[in-house]
Formats: C-alpha cells, sequence, structure tokens
C-alpha cells in the first residue's frame, strides 16, 4: 500500500516517447481495443483509459491514465500520461471523508453529552470507513500503473524516456 492513495486528488505523471507521427499516435489511442482498458469518452487529454477492476464498479473507482500526445523536439512524439484516480473519485473520497469525519465528531459529542448508545456506536465506527475503503480499491490492482503504461505503450510502441 502506498501512501500516495491516501490523496484523494493524487497524480503521477511519466513522460513516454514514441517514433509514430503525433497524428497516428492520436488514431491509435481512439482506435484501441477497449476489451481491458475501456476509454472514458468526456475527458481532458487526447485519450483517457482505466483499468477495469471486478467488480465493475465503473470507472469512477478505478486507476485513470489521461494522455497527452505532442510533437516532441527531437522528431519522436511525445506523450504525457497523468496517472490518478480520476476527478470524481476524489471528488467522491473527499465528500465520503468529510462525511465520517462530520458522524465521528457527531458521535463524540454525543457520547459526551448523552452517553452510549448504537448510532454513537456506528458514528465512532465511521471514522474507518475512508481508511477501509481506500485500501479496498488499490489492493485489489497493485499494479493498475504498470498495466495502464504496458498498454499505451503497445499502442503507439513507445518507450519511457531516459
Amino acid at each position: 500500500m502506498r501512501w500516495l492513495y491516501w490523496n484523494p486528488f493524487w497524480h503521477v505523471d511519466r513522460l513516454m516517447f514514441s517514433p509514430l507521427g503525433h497524428d497516428e499516435c492520436r488514431n491509435r489511442l481512439r482506435s484501441a481495443r477497449e476489451s481491458d482498458f475501456p476509454r472514458i469518452w468526456l475527458a481532458r487529454g487526447d485519450a483517457t483509459f482505466y483499468k477495469a477492476g471486478l467488480p465493475r464498479y465503473g470507472s469512477i473507482l478505478e486507476m485513470h491514465a489521461r494522455v497527452t500526445v505532442s510533437p516532441g523536439d527531437t522528431g519522436a512524439t511525445r506523450l504525457q500520461l497523468r496517472f490518478s484516480g480520476g476527478s470524481g473519485s476524489a471528488l467522491f473520497l473527499a465528500l465520503v471523508d468529510v462525511s465520517c469525519l462530520g458522524a465521528f465528531v457527531w458521535a463524540l459529542t454525543s457520547l459526551v453529552t448523552a452517553g452510549w448508545s448504537p448510532g454513537v456506536g456506528a458514528g465512532l465506527f465511521s471514522i474507518l470507513v475512508p481508511v477501509l475503503l481506500v485500501l479496498a480499491m488499490r489492493s485489489d490492482a497493485p499494479d493498475d500503473q504498470d498495466e495502464l503504461w504496458q498498454f499505451v505503450s503497445s499502442q503507439v510502441e513507445g518507450r519511457e524516456f531516459a
């Protein structure tokens, strides 16, 4: 488990180069087979893929790779890959975090003023929900970033800049 994933707005940027022209790279990415790595149609960049896991929740809780294609300085095409959980996932996780923190604070004040009840116990337990959610999401697919990198690389004959 990487500490990076505790931040709902995390991202990792990596740079790839391809010997193909930038128009050819865009065409290959847009016509890529979507069986393992579906494409998000309404996204920034030239193409955005996500790793579909099991069970298939959709793209909101999966790792994304946004690819931006641009002509390189040396004639090769430059592909900027941004790996993240996606903006929908970030907003969802931030909402869960704030809601669970609010429930925890309510439970603490209720415990001090009114005493113990099952609702207070549930509120105290709510502080663990974001932790368990992140652990469940990232432990399910620890190598999503490498798989998405390999997929994009295979589509455009890309290699990492060394």
